[in-house]
């Protein structure tokens, strides 16, 4: 007879789909057609559901997605119940347009404007290592859908709510930006519901010819959260994608990203940290694509894990032959702090033109004791010097944080899961 670890897989995807089966009739057209979420039954069917022994799946806690009590949609709050949830809402970002999901549904506010105004497309093809963009696509309640032609700045922020503990919720973001048009997006998970909930999203993003998006990304779930985000993008010639990415929330994360980059010098600068602690896990799996000459990736990692948090990161950068004159640079830095935690990363680069520049280094390990010597030196208690060089450790990423509210509320978050950094001050 099998062991349940052994069938918990197929055990899995089978309540998935009768829960979709169960709900499939109420969700609407609008967000995801039926041939797409038919078709998204279909391969997540192929694939099945992951198992710890999937290399890009080891680093994953699947036991807590497994466990969420329900795969089917929350049934969403009425609005008449929307300002008991202000208190939980940051401050509006000046200049920025607001767009409010909960739960995964839009609510209503100010309207598009001329230059971000809603279109809705099929999503990606999601391959086996981002299969839980599958899910998102069978049960997605709604879309954040924009079209950007010029500039604007538009901050979605995606709250799960109280009423969707023992649920889940399928947030769904869709960008393209026109050739020369120019975007600052803040995208935000927010919320902490009292009993496990699954929060699994997809993000699409199109650049055309020219086109510069600066994408701020900050997960800040509650504790009972299992938090999945899947992120496709595709660059033209000459496009520019910045990505700032701060993982302090949920009890489980994984982060699947893909970027191609298509046209003729696309450019991709991805910046994360990854901050747990307790027995938090945080997963990223980035793949980056050379697909055009003169296409330039600078990826930047620190992680660190604190008591029994696990923190990985894999960084496969793929250079095709078709692709000379490519440059690709990679720093991936972790910080173990407990006794039990764990820090994986995963750097790599495959190379097939002779024409590239290309380095990458990925270092874990306790703080520094050369630095810590040199602070204790100068009359600096221990504690203190090792909050101070803790913090430093995240230094470089925050400060690539140009937005100030955004680099505040990351510097918040960050400090609330190092209680030793807020004691001394450093945040003032």
């Amino acid at each position: 007879m099998a062991s349940p670890a052994a069938t918990r897989p197929s055990e899995t995807l089978d309540r998935i789909l009768r829960d979709y089966q169960a709900v499939a009739a109420r969700l609407p057209d609008a967000a995801v057609t039926r041939d797409a979420r038919a078709h998204a039954v279909r391969e997540l069917s192929r694939y099945g559901w992951p198992k710890a022994s999937d290399e890009q799946w080891r680093y994953t806690n699947l036991r807590a997605f497994e466990a969420v009590p329900a795969f089917g949609p929350a049934v969403p709050v009425p609005e008449l119940l929307l300002p008991e949830l202000a208190p939980e809402l940051p401050p509006a970002l000046p200049g920025f347009q607001r767009l409010l999901y909960v739960d995964g549904v839009r609510q209503l506010g100010a309207a598009a404007s001329a230059a971000a105004t809603a279109t809705t497309t099929a999503g990606p093809d999601w391959p086996a290592e981002q299969r839980f963009g599958l899910l998102c696509d069978m049960f997605a309640s709604d879309v954040a859908a924009l079209r950007i032609r010029g500039s604007a700045a538009v901050e979605v922020l995606f709250l799960t709510s109280a009423a969707a503990a023992g649920a889940a919720c399928y947030p769904r973001l869709q960008v393209a930006l026109e050739p020369d048009s120019e975007l600052k997006l803040v995208e935000r998970h927010l919320g902490a519901p009292p009993a496990p909930t699954l929060v699994c999203a997809n993000i699409a993003i199109e650049l055309g010819r020219g086109a510069r998006l600066m994408h701020y990304r900050l997960q800040q779930c509650g504790p009972r959260t299992a938090f999945a985000d899947t992120l496709d993008a595709r660059l033209a010639e000459q496009a520019s994608y910045s990505v700032r990415q701060v993982a302090i929330g949920a009890g489980s994360a994984r982060t699947s990203a893909q970027v191609r980059l298509s046209g003729r010098g696309a450019a991709l600068s991805w910046q994360a940290i990854a901050v747990g602690r307790g027995q938090q896990v945080h997963d990223a799996a980035l793949k980056v694509e050379h697909l055009a000459p003169d296409t330039r990736t600078e990826e930047v990692f620190r992680g660190i894990a604190d008591e029994r948090a696990r923190i990985a990161f894999s960084g496969h950068i793929h250079i095709a032959a078709c692709a000379p004159g490519s440059d690709a640079r990679q720093s991936l830095r972790g910080l173990i702090e407990g006794a039990g935690a764990e820090i994986d990363l995963r750097p790599r680069l495959e190379i097939n033109t002779d024409e590239v520049k290309a380095q990458h280094g990925a270092t874990t390990g306790a703080l520094d004791e050369n630095l810590m010597f040199y602070l204790l030196a100068r009359g600096i208690d221990r504690s203190t010097a090792r909050a101070l060089l803790k913090w430093a450790f995240l230094g470089d990423v925050l400060r690539a944080i140009d937005l100030r509210e955004v680099r505040r509320a990351a510097e918040q978050g960050a400090a609330g899961q190092l209680p030793d950094v807020v004691a001394i001050g450093a945040l003032t």
